[in-house]
């Protein structure tokens, strides 16, 4: 806790402020470089277990590309699906899937028309237990279903090594 005192100097519309501590905020926590590959090595390790290919594109909390895997075998087109799904859900911070089921539920689709906005499964935000929005995942190359399973699995696998390390 940091204590400032500040005093108006000859002015006399100025009275002096009491001492008031202000407290400081921590800056939230960032995903690192290495929690990231941490995060695309589980989500990875669940798409092996189910014999899919996917691209896995983790973003940090300002919405920002942290890191890109591509497997062997996926389609091109898989990075940019990834990596829109990853900024989706950085830039608002639920799932694409919560939110393409919200754009559908309202008047004209209002959520299909953002530029570079993607409204399909697979984009889920990082949040830890303080429910502090880390970053975002998005998986690409299989179906929206299966995209979230192995994007849930990444982030299930960081917030479990973040608990153990505390």
């Amino acid at each position: 806790m940091l204590s400032l005192n500040t005093h108006a100097m000859n002015n006399s519309t100025f009275s002096p402020l009491p001492s008031t501590p202000i407290e400081i905020q921590k800056t939230p926590t960032m995903i690192t470089l290495s929690d990231a590959k941490r995060i695309a090595d589980a989500s990875e390790q669940m798409a092996v277990s189910k014999g899919l290919k996917i691209v896995i594109s983790i973003f940090d909390n300002h919405g920002n590309l942290k890191y890109l895997s591509r497997m062997d075998g996926t389609s091109v087109g898989s990075i940019q699906v990834a990596q829109l799904k990853a900024s989706t859900s950085a830039n608002f911070p639920v799932s694409t899937m919560d939110l393409a089921t919200r754009s559908a539920g309202l008047p004209a689709n209002p959520y299909s028309a953002i530029p570079e906005f993607l409204l399909l499964g697979g984009g889920l935000p990082i949040v830890d237990k303080n429910n502090e929005h880390l970053g975002s995942i998005g998986v690409s190359g299989a179906t929206p279903e299966l995209d979230t399973l192995c994007a849930q699995a990444g982030i299930d696998r960081f917030l479990e090594s973040r608990a153990a390390a505390s």
